[in-house]
């Protein structure tokens, strides 16, 4: 039974130096079937076009946090959001047209529920699902390790009520995976969920970065996990998390040698087409 209350939503998107993708993710948010109530951009510090690409857009409310990080950014752009549900993406985070009526009907239905988390279409990979694919493996895998689900920044929802009990809790420290650090945190609250019909296409940038820059990215998980779950569960997450070395060999494979076949196949695109797929809601 769906409530009669009708629930607001701001979308927050912590930015720095996103002039390349944040057009494409603003364009998306205009073309939402159903508009948010409120858009926040977060600058970081910015040094290119991203604030001034930010501000063109009459929707977006621009704000600005000095202390370089996202984990800073983020809870800057939660502080300031005023509706009932925050939803929280990347700069690069593409949504389909019926993103905001989704997560505003999951929350609607059901009451207990505290967040909920959707997957990934890499828009700059050639092996887009079986990348996704990779990715929703080791989400499960955090999850389960944790015993709540882990939350995706660049995809996720939360009610605004539980991020005020939890916002003085929150890690905000530059070593750590400020999504995963929350989901700990509301896990202890109510019902964190993946839901199906929010995937947005998104870059897989991160995985682009050298070999020492990734291992110091991805572990920067199992250092949450060990401070809010202890040794024990960071231990296993260290061994579950090293298998990613083989997921290094899978990128150099579609960089050097399916991305420039799919390109002479003219399959294959660096940026993101907007969804116009509308798919009915769950619960209707």
């Amino acid at each position: 039974m769906t409530n009669n209350k009708k629930l607001t939503l701001s979308i927050v998107i912590p930015v720095y130096n996103e002039q390349r993708y944040l057009k494409a993710c603003l364009d998306s948010i205009a073309s939402q079937i159903v508009a948010p109530d409120e858009v926040i951009v977060v600058d970081n510090n910015s040094t290119d076009n991203t604030v001034k690409i930010a501000k063109s857009y009459s929707f977006v409310r621009v704000l600005h946090e000095s202390r370089q990080h996202q984990s800073f950014a983020q809870a800057t752009g939660f502080n300031a959001a005023g509706s009932d549900i925050i939803g929280r993406i990347d700069a690069d985070s593409i949504l389909p047209i019926d993103w905001v009526r989704n997560v505003k009907n999951y929350f609607a239905v059901q009451p207990d529920l505290v967040g909920i988390t959707g997957g990934t279409l890499p828009y700059d990979m050639a092996v887009k699902r079986g990348s996704s694919r990779v990715f929703k493996f080791y989400n499960v895998c955090a999850s389960r390790l944790a015993g709540t689900r882990m939350l995706w920044g660049a995809n996720c929802a939360i009610r605004r009520s539980t991020w005020q009990h939890i916002r003085g809790k929150v890690l905000q420290r530059p070593d750590i995976w400020e999504d995963y650090d929350i989901s700990f945190l509301l896990g202890t609250l109510g019902q964190l969920q993946f839901v199906n019909n929010i995937d947005a296409e998104s870059s897989f940038r991160a995985v682009h970065q050298s070999l020492l820059t990734q291992t110091d990215y991805q572990f920067r998980a199992v250092r949450t996990f060990y401070i809010r779950a202890g040794m024990f569960k960071a231990t296993i997450l260290f061994c579950i998390w090293i298998t990613m070395y083989f997921m290094y060999l899978l990128v150099l494979l579609d960089r050097f040698i399916l991305a420039p076949v799919y390109k002479i196949l003219g399959s294959s695109k660096k940026q993101p087409e907007i969804s116009r797929e509308v798919v009915p809601l769950e619960y209707e």
